[in-house]
This record gives C-alpha cells, sequence and structure tokens, in this order.
C-alpha cells in the first residue's frame, strides 16, 4: 500500500508539473523578454540580435530588450544566460561556432557548458567571416597579404582569445613563418575601430561589421571566407578565388534558453522565433548584413548543433590550436 501511495504521489507530481508547463507556454510571453548577446555595442553580433529581437517583438506582442554583456570571447554573457531562471524570459543570442571553440579551448573555465547548459531554440542564420587590413597596408589581394606578412610582423584583431575571429586569423597565417601577432579585443566594434585607426593590421570580421563599414574609406577588405560569394558584398572574392585553397569558415548564430526550460515554452519560444526570422523586414535586414536566415525546428537545431560542435573539435585537434 505504501509503494502504491507513492507511485501515485509521483504521478500526481508529474501531472502537475505536465499542467504548469502547459500553462507556461499558453501564457508565454506575458511579460518583457531580455536577449543577452555577450559582445559591446557596434559589432555584427550586437547588429543580428537587435534585428532579431525587434522581429521578436513584433510577432510576440511583448517588449524585447537586448542586455550587451562583453567580454571573455562573450562568455560573459553566456554564463550569466546559462544560470538564469529557465523561464523563457532570458534568452541569448549566440555565435555558437565561438563558443564551441572557446569551450573546447578553455573548458570549464567559460563558466558553462555549451551542451549541458543550453536548450536550443532554433537557428537564427550563418554567415561569412570577411577579411579586411587597414588601407595604409601596402597589398591589395589576399596572396599579396601572405607574402607581405612573411617580411614584416604584422597584428591580427579577434573579438577575444578563442573566437572564431581569432581561430580564422590563425588558420590563416597558418604557413607564415612566426605567424602574426594576436590582439584580442572585447567585441568586434572596438577591433574595427582600432583597425581603422592603423593599431592593428588585419581583422577577420563578421560580414554585418563589414557591411555597416564598407564605404567609409577606412578599410579594406580582400575576401569573404565562404565557398560562395555573399550577395551583401558581391565584389569580394571566396578563398578560391583568391588563390586560397581549401579555407572556409561561416559563423552559425543561435538563439539559445537556459537548460530546463519548459518543453511546451520551448516549442512556443521556437514558433515565435521562426515566424520573425520569416518576417519581409527580417529577411531584408539579414540579407543586408550578408546573413543567411536558417530558421530550423527544435529538432533540427539540436542536430545542426552537434554536428556544429563536433567540426569545430576536429579543426581544433588537427590544427593543434591552443589557448594563449
Amino acid at each position: 500500500m505504501k509503494f502504491s501511495v507513492a507511485v501515485l504521489a509521483l504521478a500526481g507530481a508529474a501531472l502537475l508539473s505536465a499542467g504548469t508547463g502547459a500553462a507556461q507556454a499558453q501564457s508565454y510571453p506575458s511579460r518583457p523578454i531580455t536577449v543577452v548577446i555577450g559582445y559591446p555595442p557596434g559589432g555584427g553580433a550586437d547588429a543580428l540580435a537587435r534585428a532579431v529581437a525587434s522581429q521578436l517583438g513584433d510577432v510576440s506582442g511583448q517588449s524585447v530588450i537586448v542586455d550587451n554583456r562583453g567580454g571573455f570571447s562573450g562568455n560573459i554573457g553566456a554564463a550569466y544566460v546559462a544560470k538564469s531562471p529557465p523561464d523563457g524570459y532570458t534568452l541569448l543570442v549566440a555565435p555558437t561556432t565561438t563558443y564551441r571553440i572557446n569551450g573546447i579551448l578553455y573548458g570549464s573555465r567559460v563558466g558553462y557548458d555549451l551542451q549541458k547548459d543550453f536548450a536550443p531554440v532554433t537557428l537564427l542564420g550563418v554567415q561569412p567571416m570577411v577579411l579586411m587590413v587597414n588601407p595604409k597596408l601596402p597589398v591589395d589581394s589576399v596572396t599579396g597579404l601572405l607574402a607581405y606578412a612573411k617580411t614584416h610582423k604584422l597584428t591580427f584583431g579577434s573579438t577575444g582569445v578563442g573566437s572564431l575571429e581569432h581561430i580564422a586569423a590563425e588558420l590563416f597565417f597558418k604557413g607564415v613563418p612566426g605567424g602574426a601577432v594576436h590582439v584580442p579585443y572585447r567585441g568586434a566594434g572596438p577591433a574595427i575601430i582600432d583597425l581603422m585607426g592603423g593599431q592593428i593590421d588585419v581583422l577577420f570580421a563578421t560580414a554585418p561589421t563589414v557591411v555597416s563599414n564598407k564605404d567609409s574609406g577606412r578599410i579594406k577588405a580582400l575576401m569573404v571566407t565562404t565557398t560562395e560569394r555573399n550577395p551583401a558584398l558581391p565584389t569580394l572574392p571566396t578563398p578560391a578565388e583568391a588563390g586560397l585553397k581549401g579555407f572556409e569558415v561561416v559563423s552559425t548564430y543561435s538563439l539559445l534558453a537556459p537548460a530546463g526550460t519548459p518543453k511546451d515554452v520551448l516549442e512556443k519560444l521556437n514558433a515565435l522565433a521562426v515566424k520573425a526570422l520569416k518576417t519581409p523586414k527580417a529577411v531584408e535586414t539579414f540579407q543586408f548584413m550578408g546573413v543567411q536566415p536558417q530558421p530550423t525546428s527544435l529538432a533540427e537545431t539540436r542536430e545542426r548543433l552537434s554536428k556544429e560542435y563536433a567540426k569545430w573539435a576536429a579543426v581544433i585537434a588537427e590544427n593543434g590550436i591552443k589557448a594563449e
């Protein structure tokens, strides 16, 4: 009898929990949502997060606030969301490629486990990196830059040690004796300002960062890092066209919630996010930034991210890349 009572108690608790989750989903969202971005204002990640927040607010009928928590290659913001209540009201716009790389290089020091502490909601989009140099550097091509780097010690910026920008530059300069000097920043905004000012020579940055600065005359873009040209930057060659075989670096952005967020809330949030990404305004904004929208279901998101994580673990191991 005691066993039966215990079983009934557990079953009742499970039903109560399921009912609570369903009720949460029906009323979600009933208050403002905060979207955290782990970088300062001014870079491509910030621009993408604000575009997502704007459209998510429109389709949900709630205010969506962008909270910039920059530092440590984006990990400060990610750790904050990982420890937030799993209720669907604190989300992370994540360059998951960078976060996966960070997790491999730093381990537990990042303050979260990307695969255990987050519940994927949807992919947001994929975008190329763009190779840029200070316009005063006497090079006009990728091959010219590599030749120049062999006789001159160059500096390159990134959004932090272990960021995708950092890894892209390490792979790019791999064949240069002695490589180039890495100068990490808190985000793309400060890095591109120093590139324009001549404090650094080279910078890999996401397409939105470049699109917003391409006509300033203060940067010189040399190539995109994808196998096809980008519609937002149609004059820039691919690596193969620029004489660099086998080089491809693509940044994947995702929307993540804290682990433990009720499944019903995740499904509601996924539906809202997918609807937001398919609005004409979102498509137009993403295309202008050089980002390809890629809304996915919950299952598709988990599968795609799992493959992404495995890919970058292999790249880091094969190239012997380590945290500085």
